[in-house]
């Protein structure tokens, strides 16, 4: 598995680099014997140390977890961790999947984008919001437990999908209570 440790204001010293390598493969390898990248990235604000780490697994699984410390060490354990945590919640759900559907067969193509807040003074009713970026992008067939699965995986707030048995689409995302939402259009 490839792993790659960048840092953006600071530097990342060969103690850092190794510990986070070796811990990264002994926890991914676990659950994920063909893995192929982990990226971990450190940041820097103030006296804060952030740690965003994405593995990708070469299917179609990718786990996103985040960690703000003020130790950069601290930051990598506890983003480690929910990664941990989080395979080892869903690993029989993962090992059962894999390999049984394509995305490709079964996703709709959609277009993401991302949008400049609305501001009273700058926006252009005719025109509509100030698009910064778009993306390609598919919205997978699933169902909602493996829609909540990905949500968590992939650290999202909210997830649009294809309902797999009633081909409508749905979303789901986290509410401020904690509690999951389901939307299912009619």
């Amino acid at each position: 598995m490839q792993i790659s440790v960048a840092g953006q204001h600071i530097t990342i010293g060969a103690s850092l680099n190794d510990y986070v390598k070796d811990r990264a493969e002994e926890v991914v390898k676990k659950y994920f014997e063909n893995a192929i990248s982990a990226h971990v990235h450190f940041s820097k604000q103030g006296f804060q140390y952030t740690c965003n780490i994405v593995v990708n697994d070469g299917v179609k699984h990718v786990i996103k977890s985040e960690s703000i410390s003020d130790e950069i060490y601290t930051s990598f354990d506890v983003a480690i961790a929910k990664i941990e945590k989080q395979l080892r919640k869903y690993k029989s759900r993962l090992k059962d999947r894999q390999g049984k559907i394509k995305v490709s067969e079964v996703a709709l193509k959609a277009m993401k984008y991302v949008i400049s807040p609305y501001q009273e003074e700058e926006a252009d009713i005719e025109n509509g919001p100030l698009i910064i970026a778009e993306k390609p992008t598919e919205i997978a067939a699933i169902s909602v437990s493996e829609a909540v699965m990905k949500m968590d995986l992939e650290n999202l707030p909210a997830l649009m999908f294809k309902n797999s048995k009633t081909n409508r689409i749905n979303v789901v995302y986290y509410r401020k209570d904690g509690n999951i939402s389901w939307v299912d259009s009619k």
